[in-house]
């Protein structure tokens, strides 16, 4: 009993060790990745619009073309509402008096909309993770390449979704312990996790799925860095350093008379 106490005291550590070297391999492999020169057309003539390019590609998940306006719809709003509720995470952390004073916003005032941004964020990114899940099930192009992997990913997203939505919604939870907790996690202080109700479901099933992510498809964000570097290398700029960043096609020379 005491060393699965200690287990749990020291597992935050021992995610983080995991998700610091699953990342650090699989950026070694991308580094030594030999990709060969694929320019693609038409491209971006300076840097300035390469970057634009890739950040709209990010953002509007540019690259998901090929699915139905729906798919694309439940994809953005699924991502959109993971960064809000990262964002709102960091109330979980540390709290900012000093800018709520700034903007005559009382404690209370800032408890209330925090309720009703998270709740609206954890609603939609549940909602669409379900969508996206359900897509998967149905469409039979999709159900035939869906994997255990798939599956897990999706679950154990849901899951951890549903089990913050359940503290959002549920019983009013009290922060500063959680707030104490993480900051002695932070200074190398151990300690059991706070008793506030539901953390500790949300808390281990976060924990797996940040052990999770170096390892499957959920590292896809960080791919998409060098794999948008590898289909646009330029031999030149990889002989020298002093070739443009983009290389356009070459042109299509003339047929030739019989």
């Amino acid at each position: 009993m005491d060393f699965a106490r200690s287990l749990l005291d020291w597992l935050p550590y021992l995610t983080a060790a995991v998700f610091v070297f699953g990342l650090a391999r699989r950026i070694g492999r991308w580094s030594r990745a030999k990709a060969p020169a694929a320019p693609l057309f038409p491209l971006p003539d300076t840097r300035r619009r390469a970057v634009v390019r890739l950040a709209a590609e990010i953002c509007l998940l540019r690259g998901r073309a090929a699915g139905t306006v729906p798919s694309r719809l439940a994809a953005w709003l699924f991502h959109a509402s993971l960064v809000l509720l990262l964002v709102g995470h960091i109330r979980t952390v540390t709290d900012f008096p000093g800018l709520w004073a700034a903007l005559a916003l009382t404690p209370a005032t800032v408890d209330r909309l925090a309720a009703v941004a998270g709740g609206a964020a954890g609603l939609l990114a549940l909602g669409s993770a379900l969508a996206l899940a359900v897509r998967r099930a149905v469409v039979p192009g999709l159900r035939d390449i869906t994997g255990l992997e798939d599956v897990f990913v999706l679950a154990l997203l849901v899951a951890v979704i549903g089990s913050g939505l359940a503290m959002r919604l549920g019983p009013a939870v009290d922060l500063a312990p959680v707030r104490a907790y993480l900051t002695d996690l932070a200074r190398l202080r151990p300690r059991p996790m706070p008793e506030v109700p539901g953390f500790a479901l949300h808390f281990l099933l976060a924990q797996a799925l940040v052990a999770a992510i170096p390892f499957g498809k959920l590292l896809h964000l960080a791919g998409v860095f060098p794999a948008k570097a590898g289909v646009t290398r330029d031999p030149a700029r990889d002989r020298d350093g002093a070739g443009p960043l983009w290389t356009a096609p070459p042109a299509a020379s003339a047929p030739r008379r019989p």
